[in-house]
């Protein structure tokens, strides 16, 4: 079976959980929603504070290998700027950067997105090259074994980096990294994926950038205007961006996994969201082939 767009499915689909009430229900969660894929925090995302070790970490490593999701993804914490030009802020964001991608790899998770940060006016040039030595000295912090960073575009507001496909792109050749792209920030920061064929130019502009160093895709619908520079998730189909344009979305990043961040709603809601993204993709089975 394929959806709307006649094309079997290739793009692995899931969105981010919370883990407050335990990794059982989270587990849960993602069974009763359909998950292919996850998100999860390791710890408070707007605290310094270091991932505490999980004494049930083995039932979540065990349930997300039992119910086949893959993969496993991590948001770091939102203090992080890798980019900062405080070199004591820098230091404090990789060695948490570094703990993250620890904690990460104890859970069974595969990767791990950190946003880019700011260059807070010294330049988006020196911003990008302190970004490429922030990760390079998480990675050799966490040592071998340890989850991927992925880095996330940004929005463009102010200082951040990392808002074009072309900055992103350039950044993780240096850093021989991969990244992850959020669409509703791409969508703010200039990116047209208000009609099908704005959707397959963006797909086809990112593809072109970034190949096969598009390890992620944060689907978002944008709540604010085009080209505002203003964040803000919507549930698919209730924001800027219509049914037609994600389905040519589709059509230009195959076998790219996708995790929604948008709002939690019912449960029925959130199970809902995911089978609607997943024919927009391209149907309800998923392609057998290409993943």
């Amino acid at each position: 079976m394929t959806g709307t767009t006649g094309r079997a499915r290739t793009n692995r689909v899931g969105r981010h959980l919370p883990t407050s009430g335990g990794f059982k229900k989270t587990l849960r969660l993602a069974q009763e929603q359909g998950l292919e894929t996850v998100q999860i925090f390791v710890s408070n995302p707007q605290s310094w504070a270091v991932p505490a070790p999980r004494p049930n970490a083995e039932t979540f490593v065990r349930g997300v290998r039992e119910a086949g999701l893959s993969p496993v993804v991590v948001h770091a914490k939102y203090l992080i700027n890798l980019a900062s030009p405080d070199p004591d802020h820098r230091e404090r964001s990789a060695k948490s950067l570094s703990a993250e991608l620890s904690a990460a790899s104890s859970l069974g998770a595969d990767l791990v997105v950190v946003h880019a940060g700011s260059h807070a006016g010294s330049g988006e040039e020196e911003g990008s090259k302190r970004l490429v030595e922030g990760l390079n000295r998480a990675r050799e912090l966490a040592g071998d074994g340890a989850a991927e960073p992925l880095v996330e575009n940004s929005v463009g507001a102010g200082t951040q980096l990392c808002s074009t496909f072309g900055a992103l792109a350039k950044m993780a050749r240096e850093a021989g990294a991969r990244a992850c792209v959020d669409t509703a920030h791409a969508y703010v920061a200039g990116y047209d994926l208000s009609t099908p064929e704005g959707a397959r130019e963006v797909a086809g502009e990112l593809k072109g950038a970034l190949g096969d160093r598009i390890a992620l895709l944060h689907l978002n619908d944008a709540r604010n205007a085009l080209g505002s520079h203003r964040d803000g998730h919507e549930r698919i189909g209730e924001g800027r961006i219509p049914s037609s344009a994600w389905e040519e979305f589709f059509a230009g990043l195959p076998n790219v996994p996708v995790v929604m961040e948008t709002p939690y709603a019912t449960p029925e809601v959130d199970a809902e969201q995911v089978q609607i993204v997943k024919a927009l993709a391209g149907g309800l089975p998923l392609s057998s082939y290409g993943v």
